[in-house]
């Protein structure tokens, strides 16, 4: 039952943080999107860029489904990992910020990519096209730069290694077993 609490809280506190983070990154402070807009982007990985314009606020409410189901996934790979290795919870903080990297990079050249908030706006469909796009992906960091907000890629590291990888790592900590 700890780890069932560990992973759902887990969940809630990296995806409430990552989420605000975004709201604020993505909207005033760069690209003007509201929050609807902000959560639209990720119901783009199900439905396209397109559909969930136009989807309104039942694509903005998958967005948030969505949103809050993949940060809860991350926590619960981690709070799984952590009852095995010690090591994840003895240097939480430390193996936090890793995970928060390896999150970045999964999310941002791989899980985003080969999702239907691709250039296509459909998944990957075949081996090709997932080697296609990952290689892509891999190949040039200038798809994910925008001159106009230099600082975007520096506070995207952030918030998956602060407010997402650290947090899941904590409170894995709390909720590791407790050693005899």
């Amino acid at each position: 039952m700890r780890i069932l609490w560990g992973i759902l809280l887990g969940g809630l506190i990296a995806g409430a943080l990552d989420i605000v983070y975004a709201f604020i990154v993505y909207g005033p402070m760069s690209y003007g999107l509201t929050p609807q807009e902000v959560l639209q982007s990720v119901a783009a990985g199900w439905l396209g860029r397109e559909a969930s314009r136009a989807g309104g606020l039942d694509s903005a409410m998958l967005g948030i489904a969505s949103h809050l189901l993949i940060a809860t996934l991350m926590a619960a790979v981690y709070v799984v990992a952590a009852q095995r290795f010690r090591a994840l919870t003895d240097k939480a903080i430390l193996w936090g910020f890793i995970y928060g990297l390896v999150l970045y990079v999964a999310m941002n050249y791989v899980v985003a990519p080969l999702s239907a908030a691709g250039g296509d706006g459909h998944f990957a469909t075949s081996l090709g096209e997932i080697s296609s796009r990952l290689r892509e992906s891999f190949s040039d960091i200038r798809p994910h730069w925008d001159p106009r907000y230099p600082w975007l890629i520096p506070a995207t590291i952030f918030t998956h290694t602060l407010l997402v990888g650290v947090p899941i790592a904590l409170i894995a900590k709390r909720f590791a077993p407790q050693s005899a």
